[in-house]
C-alpha cells in the first residue's frame, strides 16, 4: 500500500472511532437525581425499600441505583453455612414473599426504614458508607422494631453513583450499634 492510501485509511478509522464515541456520549441517558450525589443515592436506597402497608417497595428505583451486578447481603442465619447474596430482583422476590406472609398472618406489612447515623469514607470514585438505621412498620410508630447498620459500597462511573453492594446486620442485646455510628445524644 502506498503511504497516501494508509493515511486515508487511518484518517477514516480515526474519524469513525471519534464519531462512534460522540454518538455513545450523546446516547447516554441523563443522570437520575437519585444517583447524582452520595447523599442522594443513600436516600434513594432507603426510599426504595420503605413502603406503606398497602403498597410495595419501589423495586424499579432500586434497580436503577444498583449496578447490574450489584448485590444485597442479609445477615447470615445461624442455620446457614454461608451468606445469602441477592441481586435486586432476587431481593424483591424475597421481600414480596415476606410481605405476603405477614399479610396472611394478619401482621403489619409496612416497612419504613430511616437512616439515623452515618460514617463515610470516600476516595475518588469509591465510597464506603456505614449507615445506622431503624425500621418501623408505620412511620407513626413510636419505637422501631429493628435497628442495625447497612454497609453500602458505592462506585462512580465519572457521571453518576451506583450501589455495588449492601451488606447489613441487625442490632441485638449482644451486638449493640456502637456509639460512633449513632448521632450525638440530645
Amino acid at each position: 500500500m502506498t503511504r497516501r492510501l494508509l493515511a486515508v485509511l487511518l484518517f477514516a478509522a480515526l474519524t469513525a472511532a471519534a464519531t462512534a464515541q460522540m454518538r455513545k456520549r450523546e446516547a447516554q441517558p441523563p443522570v437520575p437525581p437519585e444517583a447524582a450525589t452520595v447523599d442522594a443515592i443513600v436516600a434513594a436506597l432507603y426510599d426504595s425499600v420503605s413502603h406503606a402497608p398497602d403498597a410495595m417497595p419501589d423495586f424499579e428505583k432500586m434497580r436503577n441505583i444498583f449496578l447490574p451486578v450489584g448485590m444485597l447481603i442479609p445477615p447470615k442465619k445461624p442455620s446457614e453455612d454461608i451468606f445469602t447474596t441477592l441481586d435486586p430482583d432476587q431481593f424483591g422476590e424475597r421481600v414480596k414473599k415476606a410481605i405476603a406472609d405477614r399479610k396472611q398472618k394478619g401482621e403489619p406489612a409496612g416497612f419504613i426504614e430511616k437512616e439515623i447515623g452515618r460514617r463515610s469514607d470516600c476516595f475518588g470514585n469509591v465510597c464506603q458508607i456505614f449507615s445506622a438505621y431503624e425500621g418501623r412498620y408505620l412511620a407513626a410508630d413510636e419505637k422501631p422494631f429493628v435497628r442495625g447498620i447497612n454497609s453500602i459500597q458505592l462506585v462512580k462511573d465519572g457521571r453518576r453513583w451506583w450501589i455495588a453492594s449492601v451488606a447489613w446486620d441487625v442490632e441485638t442485646p449482644n451486638n449493640p450499634i456502637p456509639a460512633a455510628y449513632l448521632p450525638p445524644a440530645k
